[in-house]
C-alpha cells in the first residue's frame, strides 16, 4: 500500500461506512492510521464521498479528527455524515451521492435472462427484496466479521431478527394476497459474516412455496438491471436501493442506522425509509403492508429521480482528476486527461 502511495499522484479514500463505530472500536483508529502513514508518503489524499457516523465513542471521534487532517478535500456521500464530520475540522466538508448511482446497468436481456432461468413468472407484480441481518453489531473492540469467524456473537440480536423477519413476512403475505405479487428475493452480500442469503431463506419459509424466488446476482450492473424489471424494491441494504432508484424503480428501506435516511433524503422520499428497530418494536406490519400496497398501486407517483445526483458525482470526479482541488502552487497544468 505504501508503495503505491509514494508513486500516486492522488490517492482516493472512498466507500461504505468506513468513519463508524457501530460495529467496533478498532475501526476508526484502523482508518486513521492507514490514511495518516498513506499521507505522509502520497502527494495528495482525498476523501470521497465516505460513509460517516455514528461515532459514538470520544476515542472514535479523537481518531476521526487525524484521519480528516490527511485528507483534502473530504466529501461525504450525505447530510447525516456530514453532521457527524463537520464538528471534527474547520475544513469544509461536502456533500458528494454515492458513486453506485453512477454505475450503468447491464442490458436489459441479461436481466430477462436471469428472470428466466430462475423461472420467476411474467404478467405478475414483481416484489425485490434485498434483507440482511440486523441488531447483531454493537462497539466491541473486536469487529464482527472476525468474532463471528471465531463463533463468537452469532446469536447476537437473534430474537429481534427474527420479529423483524415475521413483520416483513406479514406484509410481504398481503402484497401476495391482495395484488397476486411474486417476490423476488436478490440477496447482495453473501460472505459467512453477514449471509444475506440465508436471511432472504429464512424469509421465505414464511411465504407460499410458489410466491417466491431467489436468485444470486455477482455483477452489480446485472443486479442494477433486475432492479429495472422489479416493480417496488424492499431493501434492507442501501446500495440495492441506490441501483433500484437510479433506475427508476419505487423503493422502501429498512434502515438499520442513519445512512438509510441521508439516501433517501437525497432522494426526496425520507417518508419511505423505516426504521427496522422501530418497526419491530411498534410490532405493526400494517404500516409496511400499507406502504407496499401503495408503491405498487401508484407507481408513478414514487418513481425518483436520480440523474442529478449522478452528475454531481461524475463532476466531482472529474474535478479531482482535472486538479482542480489542488492548491495553486502545486497544481500543474493539464493540457490532455487519458
Amino acid at each position: 500500500m505504501l508503495n503505491w502511495a509514494r508513486k500516486a499522484d492522488l490517492v482516493i479514500c472512498g466507500g461504505g461506512g468506513l468513519f463508524q463505530d457501530d460495529d467496533s472500536l478498532i475501526k476508526m483508529p484502523y482508518w486513521a492510521i492507514r490514511l495518516l502513514l498513506v499521507r505522509l508518503l502520497a502527494k495528495r489524499v482525498v476523501g470521497f464521498s465516505i460513509g460517516a457516523g455514528p461515532l459514538s465513542h470520544p476515542v472514535s471521534r479523537f481518531f476521526a479528527r487525524l484521519a480528516l487532517y490527511a485528507l483534502s478535500p473530504c466529501s461525504v456521500r450525505d447530510a447525516p455524515a456530514r453532521a457527524v464530520l463537520q464538528p471534527l475540522t474547520r475544513k469544509r466538508i461536502e456533500v458528494v451521492p454515492d458513486p453506485a448511482f453512477m454505475l450503468r446497468a447491464a442490458p436489459a436481456s441479461a436481466a430477462e435472462h436471469l428472470l428466466q432461468n430462475a423461472r420467476v413468472p411474467s404478467g405478475k407484480i414483481l416484489i425485490g427484496v434485498a434483507m440482511r441481518r440486523c441488531f447483531h453489531t454493537s462497539s466491541n473492540i473486536v469487529p464482527y466479521k472476525y468474532a463471528a469467524a471465531l463463533g463468537l456473537g452469532r446469536v447476537r440480536g437473534g430474537a429481534m431478527m427474527s420479529r423483524l423477519i415475521d413483520s416483513v413476512a406479514s406484509a410481504l403475505n398481503d402484497a401476495i394476497s391482495q395484488l397476486d405479487a411474486h417476490v423476488v428475493f436478490m440477496p447482495s452480500y453473501n460472505v459467512p459474516h453477514e449471509d444475506d442469503a440465508a436471511v432472504c431463506e429464512a424469509l421465505a419459509k414464511r411465504l407460499p412455496n410458489n410466491r417466491h424466488s431467489l436468485l444470486r446476482i455477482d455483477e452489480p450492473e446485472v443486479y442494477k438491471a433486475v432492479t429495472a424489471r422489479v416493480s417496488l424494491m424492499l431493501c434492507g441494504r442501501m446500495h440495492p436501493a441506490i441501483l433500484a432508484a437510479s433506475e427508476g424503480t419505487p423503493v422502501i428501506g429498512l434502515a438499520y442506522n442513519q445512512k438509510f435516511s441521508g439516501m433517501f433524503s437525497l432522494i426526496g422520499q425520507e417518508s419511505r425509509c423505516l426504521s427496522v428497530r422501530d418497526l419491530v418494536l411498534d410490532e405493526e406490519p400494517s404500516r409496511l403492508a400499507a406502504m407496499l400496497r401503495e408503491g405498487l398501486s401508484h407507481p408513478m407517483q414514487w418513481k425518483p429521480d436520480t440523474a442529478p445526483l449522478a452528475e454531481a458525482t461524475a463532476a466531482f470526479m472529474e474535478n479531482l482528476v482535472a486538479g482542480a482541488f489542488a492548491p495553486a502552487a502545486t497544481a500543474e497544468p493539464h493540457t490532455q486527461h487519458n
